[in-house]
């Protein structure tokens, strides 16, 4: 269950000047306008840079008072874009981006990153730091990145992705809560996973087969949302359950939702998010947001 957040109202961007990160401020300063929040934005020195291998001593200093340059430009989008001087913030921290995010979620009610992508051949990769705070962050996290779908396209709707094992309650109690604050609707979608198979080729389950996969994993589905939202009777909830390939049918639908939101479930030590979860970070045409299943609060 999502705990309660009763914190200060505060919404945290992960912000290194770069195009990605100036698309997270934009969108973390529209949230902490909606949610009358104070925006913070952290950029974080990686230990990489301050431990050169080349044996390169870097000033800690000398490294600060760029980064407050950077982010004092930052602050200054922020004003440009409504928020009041006095609810924009900095932080500085010499460590891991992803690590200095996480401690921070503690008091926030979201955490808002860029989704830079890292070539891999002819593939593309979201970058770690990405990865890393949605295994292990205790409030929400937003991804973005410039080829999100924009606002004056937006629907109203929050696609909440969950799994045929009918997982997800905590990313579907966060969506009824922010449309029941802001307005919109949620779609809860499910994929019935296609059955591949290297070694045998007996043929593809026949109509009749997935239609019964579909009919029980949308049973299993609206099972679980019903004591959900009837918690929220003002927010229109609906389930769409699809065939196929996960990752694919859920790239395909973040086109026509304004924020897919999934649950992600981390384990120690390595905290890492599972195979969807990272694709639909990647590839996603709309922000992607996440939340653990366990010890995290709401917004």
């Amino acid at each position: 269950m999502l705990k309660a957040y009763d914190g200060p109202p505060r919404v945290i961007v992960g912000f290194d000047g770069s195009d990605d990160s100036s698309r997270a401020l934009a969108y973390g300063a529209a949230e902490a306008l909606v949610r009358s929040a104070e925006l913070v934005l952290l950029h974080a020195v990686d230990d990489t840079v301050l431990n050169s291998a080349w044996g390169v001593v870097f000033d800690p200093d000398e490294i600060r008072a760029a980064a407050q340059e950077l982010l004092t430009a930052g602050v200054q989008e922020a004003m440009a874009l409504g928020l009041p001087a006095e609810r924009v913030r900095t932080q500085v921290e010499l460590g891991n981006p992803a690590a200095a995010l996480a401690h921070f979620s503690e008091a926030a009610s979201l955490i808002v990153v860029g989704r830079r992508s890292v070539a891999s051949g002819e593939r593309g990769f979201v970058g770690s730091t990405a990865v890393g705070i949605a295994g292990t962050a205790r409030c929400p996290v937003i991804v973005v990145t410039s080829g999100d779908v924009q606002p004056a396209q937006r629907t109203g709707l929050i696609g909440v992705g969950v799994s045929t094992a009918a997982k997800g309650e905590n990313a579907l109690e966060w969506a009824l809560q922010e449309c029941g604050r802001r307005g919109g609707a949620v779609v809860v979608l499910s994929v019935c996973r296609a059955p591949v198979s290297r070694f045998f080729h007996s043929g593809a389950p026949s109509q009749a087969q997935q239609d019964e996969a579909i009919a029980i994993t949308r049973a299993r589905v609206e099972q679980m949302i019903a004591p959900l939202s009837a918690g929220h009777p003002d927010v229109p909830v609906s389930v769409e359950v699809g065939y196929g390939n996960p990752l694919d049918v859920l790239v395909a639908r973040t086109a026509d939702v304004d924020l897919m939101i999934v649950e992600v479930h981390p384990s120690f030590p390595t905290y890492s998010v599972g195979g969807i979860t990272r694709g639909l970070m990647t590839h996603a045409l709309c922000p992607v947001g996440t939340i653990r299943d366990r010890d995290s609060h709401g917004s």
